[in-house]
């Protein structure tokens, strides 16, 4: 800020009879109370202490009791600014900041005390006590006033009230040589209220900068708040999208599209031998005379039945989908035909073992199953093809049967029976 509009800021100030600037934020004028306030304190402390030094230091000439007097009359204003400036910061508005005039009143009081005391001890003291009381009032009067670089206002009438009354003081002495010293003084008071004004501008443009800072600092955690939540939202939407496209929407079971990926992941293990991989293909037996007769929504219910109870005799590393209408798909790994075989079995017989609760009450239903190990010379949709034969021959043998496939079933005939009874159940 230039020096025009400093002294515009003061003038607007002192016309609100405001301690501190006006023509800022609230914000901003909030900060500069505070700040005000508690430099008022700090200053009134050392006025004190300092008082002290002159009264009973350098002014030991002059009577006792108006001394003691007139240190504990400051004492008094100090204790009721404490008074005040409690109150004061209880009910400081962030909205609409504003100072108490008594308060300010008070700061302006203890600190004209320093322009008054060299008046009161002339004539009392001896001429180099008077320079000494003299100039230790400017220098207090100096420290105290450039300590308010957070209210302007409030500096400029503390030097007005304390140091012109000192200059005038001096330039009334009558020697040259205190019109010269008064000159003198008056000058390096300008200079350093100068002084004063460009600190408080640079203080002016620091808070601004702080209150911008702390505004783009909210408004990044905001933006990032919202990214945080979208991409939580986005996150779990791909999920969703990833979960709905691996999965049957009506049984919950996987889908055809994953279990070409599970086996994908296989087919190495299978082309070196180091697992054995069998397939089965599962048709529910008589399925459109379910729907004919019980309606579509029983239909449903029954498929998912059915998928729960194949599901209920697999472990854990295996797979099972739906691959479309009534027809269901097992990878079952480290398995081979043989075994592969009793597994379905098992399967098979759950499901016709069990009475399916519907709507329309309670339904019979069965499985085909075809059986065809994965040769490790072939790939997966060769050994569908094989299994999905072998359920064919299964559905034309009669249903509710499981069947293997021929080439699976001749090497078989060729394994001793002892070692295909080996292996423990599925």
């Amino acid at each position: 800020m230039s020096l025009k509009q400093d002294l515009r800021s003061v003038r607007a100030a002192l016309r609100r009879g405001s301690p501190v600037v006006v023509d800022v934020p609230p914000a901003i004028r909030f900060v500069l109370l505070q700040r005000y306030m508690d430099m008022s304190m700090r200053n009134g402390r050392l006025s004190l202490g300092s008082f002290g030094i002159l009264m009973f230091g350098l002014g030991f000439e002059a009577p006792l009791l108006p001394r003691i007097i007139a240190w504990a009359a400051l004492a008094a204003v100090f204790g009721a600014r404490v008074v005040l400036a409690r109150r004061m910061l209880r009910r400081l508005d962030p909205a609409d900041p504003r100072s108490d005039w008594r308060y300010d009143v008070l700061v302006l009081l203890a600190s004209s005390v320093w322009g008054v005391a060299p008046i009161a001890f002339h004539g009392w003291v001896s001429p180099l006590s008077q320079y000494c009381i003299t100039y230790a009032a400017f220098v207090a009067t100096s420290l105290l006033a450039i300590t308010y670089i957070a209210a302007l206002p409030a500096s400029v009438v503390m030097v007005g009230a304390s140091v012109l009354p000192l200059i005038g003081f001096m330039a009334l002495q009558g020697p040259t040589v205190m019109v010269v010293l008064a000159f003198g003084t008056l000058v390096c008071s300008i200079a350093l209220q100068l002084r004063v004004f460009s600190i408080h501008g640079t203080l002016l443009q620091a808070l601004a900068a702080e209150r911008q800072n702390a505004a783009l600092v909210q408004e990044l955690q905001s933006y990032r708040r919202t990214l945080e939540t979208e991409n939580a939202t986005l996150d779990s939407s791909l999920r969703a999208a990833a979960l709905a496209a691996n999965r049957d929407p009506l049984t919950g079971l996987f889908n055809r599209r994953h279990i070409v990926a599970f086996a994908e992941s296989l087919a190495q293990r299978v082309r070196s031998g180091e697992e054995e991989v069998t397939l089965c293909m599962i048709d529910v037996d008589h399925f459109k005379q379910v729907n004919d007769r019980h309606g579509h929504p029983v239909g449903d219910e029954v498929l998912r039945a059915v998928g729960a109870l194949l599901g209920a005799r697999l472990r854990e590393g295996d797979c099972l989908a739906r691959i479309g209408g009534e027809e269901f798909m097992i990878v079952l790994r480290q398995c081979g035909a043989s075994r592969g075989r009793r597994a379905a079995e098992s399967v098979r017989h759950n499901v016709a073992a069990s009475q399916i609760r519907t709507a329309a009450g309670e339904v019979p239903i069965t499985v085909s199953m075809g059986v065809a190990q994965w040769a490790a010379d072939e790939g997966f949709e060769a050994a569908v093809e094989r299994a999905d034969r072998a359920l064919y021959d299964a559905k034309h043998s009669g249903r509710d049967r499981v069947e293997i496939d021929g080439n699976d079933a001749r090497r078989m005939s060729t394994i001793p029976m002892d070692l295909m009874a080996s292996g423990p159940m599925h």
